[in-house]
């Protein structure tokens, strides 16, 4: 009895260092105690999780399945065991023991999400898919299932499923863990539109200034269609993020520079032989494609501190901060290219630009641009999304385009990036003057 009351106030000692981070002093202790009584099961699985918690993965192991070995009804010792050999990546293995935890406690949601995570792991995604919806039934208030169960569909290419799993788990997420603008595009995919409004609405009510929530509001509400976004939308948009935008581009999977870079190289322009205009040149990843066969570059846009980006880059001649139609509209000179990629996707009503850009370029010079795709084209040429950016039908291009007096040499469908991992449908346009 004296040894069994010494033991108990070592362990709980040892609980408590373990509690309080000092897992040194608590490893020390838990080993003091298994020296004296090696068939402890309890202190067995305190420290094969420790072990666990310092990767130390066979020792932490050996500790857990002897702890089982001793007491099998404990349902978090098989789910430690179960981290354990998921860590390993020992998939069967971690599945028997996430089921052996389940068994004994059905009720826990992150039992059925790890478990699910080891049925990905051994390939087998109808049964990670059940125990992520499992885990959504047991507690629908945790993003965590429906995220995971979003990365499962992307990875099967159930795109829409993806995207409905992810804006369900935004919804639900911590207040603050997500911006404004990602939780109303989420409501409104949703089919809670009134309460994306509102959370506009309220945003304006706190900012009454902010050109972003203006005009995303004016987008949600979808009552008119302004023929371009205002200059301090831009501004407030691409201003904040600049010294990020090339990783966030990565991160999305934003396929301008490449289709540029192949179109060029398909025409076999002798180096530096081209004065080109790169139009919405933020950061110049459309520079850097341009720089070889330039002779002359130039990059226009409105974001100062994407042009900081650019100027760090030396890729260009010239660089000025305008919107693109006023400086269009103030030069004079003329170039064999003209490229606008991703821009296109912040004005709706391209007649006018489209005709300033036809006057800067030379007879037989030739403009480069991607737009996001309109598929429904029964109402409007030109569409404002939820996300901030315009579509255009390819009807609409190829009227506006032979109006000005382009040929259209090539107008084919791409993915120009990713959106919560969903291919956005675009098109990439040549055009020649």
């Amino acid at each position: 009895m004296v040894e069994q009351n010494h033991n108990n106030s070592l362990f709980s000692s040892a609980l408590r260092k373990h509690l309080d981070g000092d897992l040194e002093e608590a490893e020390m202790l838990y080993r003091k105690i298994l020296l004296a009584s090696p068939d402890d099961a309890q202190t067995k699985h305190y420290l094969g999780y420790l072990l666990l918690q310092t990767d130390r993965l066979q020792e932490a192991f050996e500790q857990l399945t002897g702890a089982i070995a001793l007491d099998e009804t404990h349902a978090e010792w098989y789910f430690n065991l179960g981290i354990v050999l998921l860590k390993q990546n020992q998939a069967t293995a971690a599945i028997d023991a996430f089921c052996s935890a389940i068994r004994l406690d059905p009720r826990k949601y992150f039992y059925h999400t790890n478990l699910g995570t080891a049925f990905e792991l051994n390939q087998e995604w109808a049964r990670a898919e059940q125990c992520y919806k499992a885990a959504i039934d047991i507690d629908p208030r945790c993003p965590d299932a429906f995220y995971l169960l979003s990365a499962l569909y992307l990875k099967l290419e159930r795109f829409d499923e993806a995207r409905h799993f992810n804006y369900r788990g935004i919804v639900v997420a911590p207040t603050g863990s997500t911006s404004k603008i990602v939780l109303g595009q989420a409501y409104y995919e949703l089919g809670r539109t009134e309460d994306a409004i509102a959370l506009f609405e309220n945003w304006l009510k706190d900012e009454p200034d902010n050109a972003v929530a203006t005009h995303l509001l004016t987008a949600y509400r979808g009552t008119q269609t302004p023929q371009q976004c205002s200059r301090e939308y831009i501004e407030q948009t691409f201003d904040p993020f600049a010294n990020s935008f090339d990783n966030v581009l990565g991160r999305l999977k934003y396929s301008g520079p490449q289709l540029v870079q192949e179109y060029l190289a398909t025409l076999d322009f002798p180096v530096s032989s081209l004065d080109a205009l790169d139009l919405g040149c933020g950061t110049g990843l459309i520079g850097e494609k341009l720089k070889s066969c330039a002779r002359l570059l130039v990059g226009v846009d409105l974001s100062p501190i994407m042009l900081d980006r650019s100027r760090a880059r030396q890729l260009y001649h010239q660089l000025h901060q305008s919107d693109i139609a006023d400086y269009l509209q103030a030069t004079s000179d003329r170039y064999d290219l003209i490229t606008c990629m991703d821009t296109f996707t912040y004005v709706g009503r391209l007649e006018e630009l489209l005709e300033l850009i036809y006057q800067r370029l030379k007879p037989g010079a030739r403009l480069l641009f991607s737009t996001e795709k309109l598929l429904d084209a029964r109402k409007h040429a030109y569409k404002l999304n939820i996300s901030g950016r315009y579509s255009h039908h390819p009807d609409y291009l190829t009227e506006v385009l032979s109006q000005t007096g382009f040929d259209i040499l090539q107008m084919k469908d791409v993915a120009i990036r990713t959106e919560s991992g969903y291919p956005i449908a675009g098109q990439f346009i040549c055009a020649r003057r």
